[in-house]
Formats: C-alpha cells, structure tokens, sequence
C-alpha cells in the first residue's frame, strides 16, 4: 500500500548518540557518556534519552508542548518501556508504535497522514545497546561471543519535526509492507530476516509510483548490516530483476570508521535517521527512498522456536538544496 502526502516536510530534529557509537563524521546534538544517565537502571536511562531530544527538539525550534498536536513514538524495550514512560512528561497526545528498526518510517508515515491535515508531529526513538542486548540475546556479563554476522544495537535517541509548513525535505511517498517470513529463526542474522522483506516493499514502491529504481540518487536502508544489504540487492536481482541503484546501509555507515569489533554493522531504530540526519542530508543526495527494516521476533517467540517475521516501509524524500 503506498500513500502520496500533499503536504508533509521535515524541518528539524535533535540527536542524542551514546559514547561507544559516536563518530567524528556525524555531526550530532549530544554525546551521552554515561548509559544510565544519572538513573537508577539502563531502561529508565533510555527513556531519559527520549525526554531529552523531544526537549532539545522544542528548544530548536522554540515551540511549546502545546504547539505539538502529535507525538508519535517508539523503541525497543517489552511494552514500549522508553517511550511510555518518556512520555508522560508531556502534555501532548502520544501514539506508541512497534515495528522494531523500521520505526522510525512507520512513524514518519503516519505522522505525514497527520501532517496533511495541517498537524505539527514529533516523531521520536530511541535504543540502548545494553538493554537490547539484555533482552533479546544475553547481558553483555555473560562475555558471549558474537557471530560476525551479529548487529551492534546503536544507542541513542533522535526526535524529529513534521510540518505542513515548506521546508527543503519533503516527504513524498510511504509505503507500508507486508509482514515477510522466510522460515529463518537465527536472532544473531536479522540483516538475512529482513532483506526479503525489504526486497518486497521497494518492488511494490516502484510498481506503486511507476518509477525504477534509478529515479533515486540513493537507497538507504536501516541496519541490515553489510552482509544483509548484498543479500538483498542478490534478492531484487533475482526475485524482481531489480539490477540497479545506488545503495547504502545506514547500520554499515556508523560503524565505517570504528570496524573491528562490529562487524557487521550497528542496528535498532535509530540507525536509519541518525545516519539521514547527520550525513547523508549534508551531502548532493536529492531524491532518497529510505528504507525501514525491522525484525518482529520477541524473547517469547525465539524461546519457543518461532521463525522470525521482519517488516520493511519505505519513504520517499525530495531535498530541495
């Protein structure tokens, strides 16, 4: 299903990135060095994340909660811990949404449903690498080794502005995916889970718009890591006859200049905007598809030995320079 929006545009946002992830190329509000951020347990240190950057957001932009209409937001944790609990400092309507790491294009999809009715919307995530890796796999004092197909969940926040008010980004198409299962159930190789999935969503984004896949000057995508972006450009050659495009992995991009020890790349909500606002909008990218990936399993379905489900959406940005 894919929605044109009149009149949706971004104009700011405000990004809080953890001390382990930050990279002197990524040009961001705030470093946090301490994960728990003076709280008493890493999940009420995410949630601090969250406040922080809607906070720093209204700053920039010197508005009041009363001149948000909508929040939208999402994280990682059981029951949307980070977002609920971040929420209820403000006194504006909240929508929680889960879609894992394609979070953040959900939101921005339906915060530009919102936008076209002349609504101001906050779309905000956030992850915390510990408290990921606490819940879906084991606390990093355990000292397990990883795979080098694993993912490095990113730890941070950003929040960002929708507006029916002009601004050089606008978005232009979202376009909503079906829940994809290839019967794969290892947690430790989300990027293989979700690239069919993602395959799927921009084939159906073409077919939608009648465009190829050479209309965007880039495709990003969110944290497949770097060996689940050549599966799926593998995927679209063969399941879609998809051969060409420019493409780009937001996860592989944070961890460029800090390879070693994450190989395959970082991973969680953030990843995609994170890498969209503090690099690639300052570069000649004019037309970019962005493109959401999230791995739906739970700690119930992997110790039950359920497969895992992965979803993409995909949004397109026109940057006016």
């Amino acid at each position: 299903m894919t929605i044109k929006f009149e009149s949706s545009y971004i104009k700011n946002n405000y990004t809080l990135l953890g001390r382990n992830e930050y990279d002197i190329s990524l040009k961001v509000d705030k470093i946090i060095r301490d994960y728990y951020n003076n709280k008493k347990s890493i999940e009420e240190g995410e949630s601090s994340y969250q406040i922080e950057t809607i906070k720093g957001l209204l700053r920039k932009e010197k508005l009041k909660e009363t001149d948000i209409d909508a929040l939208i937001s999402g994280d990682l944790q059981n029951q949307l811990f980070a977002s609920t609990f971040a929420s209820r400092d403000f006194e504006i309507p909240t929508l929680g949404i889960y879609s894992a790491c394609s979070t953040f294009t959900e939101g921005l999809i339906i915060g530009s449903l919102l936008t076209d009715l002349n609504n101001k919307v906050v779309i905000t995530t956030s992850a915390h690498n510990l408290v990921s890796e606490k819940q879906f796999r084991f606390p990093i004092e355990y000292g397990s080794l990883r795979k080098k197909v694993n993912t490095f969940t990113v730890t941070g926040s950003i929040s960002a502005l929708l507006t029916s008010e002009k601004t050089n980004i606008k978005v232009e198409y979202g376009t909503i995916g079906k829940m994809t299962d290839i019967g794969y159930s290892d947690v430790n190789n989300m990027g293989a889970c979700m690239a069919p999935a993602a395959a799927r969503t921009i084939y159906e984004h073409l077919k939608d718009t009648n465009r190829s896949i050479d209309y965007y000057d880039l495709i990003l995508t969110g944290d497949l890591g770097v060996y689940g972006l050549e599966i799926l450009k593998d995927y679209l050659k063969k399941e879609y006859k998809i051969t060409n495009g420019i493409f780009k992995d937001a996860s592989s991009i944070l961890y460029e200049q800090n390879s070693g020890k994450e190989i395959a790349g970082g991973s969680g909500p953030i990843c995609l905007p994170l890498t969209l606002f503090s690099k690639i909008l300052k570069e000649n990218y004019k037309k970019i598809l962005l493109v959401g990936t999230g791995s739906m399993h739970s700690k119930l379905s992997s110790n039950i030995n359920e497969t895992i489900p992965a979803i993409s959406h995909v949004v397109s940005l026109e940057v006016i320079k």
